[in-house]
């Protein structure tokens, strides 16, 4: 429990700001973060006055508007996401009683338009979805106007007998997974 950048482990320090609280799912909603799509938070401290950052500068990208603004299921897309979330697919994160958790979840990870760099901003061009895991399941998803996405299927991944599991996920290793 030290703000010290000099820490006897790997764990990285970054202000936040709080922007909400749901007590009853017991979850904190955080913003400006400086960290990778996924990463844990394991503590948050309050600010002290000792401690506060004169002329706090933002980075743009940690502000700017979802790449994205848009996005939907179909009722294919959305029937597979209740067959998985009844077959524990997304547990422990996520369960049946969970869809619509479950649901934004996805739709704000696909707002952030997770394409390659070079596909980014542009429309659909190819006759195959992209696909990005989530969990375990994986999304299929179109981009056919600007600014919208259709979630057009997801299904489970084919996860092998050697695969390691950190909290309900499974790890991408090479080869591990189909």
């Amino acid at each position: 429990a030290t703000r010290s950048p000099h820490r006897p482990n790997n764990i990285g320090l970054s202000l936040v700001k709080i922007t909400g609280v749901d007590e009853k799912k017991k979850r904190l909603y955080i913003a400006a973060l400086d960290l990778v799509n996924g990463t844990p938070v394991y503590d948050v401290k309050p600010v002290v006055p000792w401690d506060c950052p004169n002329n706090l500068v933002v980075p743009s990208w940690v502000s700017q508007d979802d790449a994205l603004s848009t996005v939907s299921f179909t009722k294919e897309a959305g029937d597979n996401l209740e067959y998985l979330l009844k077959r524990k697919k997304l547990a422990p994160l996520y369960t049946v009683k969970d869809f619509d958790d479950a649901k934004e979840a996805i739709k704000e990870i696909l707002s952030q338009d997770p394409r390659a760099a070079k596909k980014r901003g542009k429309l659909s061009t190819m006759t195959e979805p992209y696909k990005v895991t989530f969990g375990s399941i994986e999304l299929k998803f179109i981009v056919e106007e600007q600014g919208k996405v259709d979630v057009i299927g997801m299904a489970e991944l084919e996860i092998d007998d050697s695969t390691v599991f950190v909290d309900g996920i499974p790890l991408a290793r090479e080869g591990t997974m189909a």
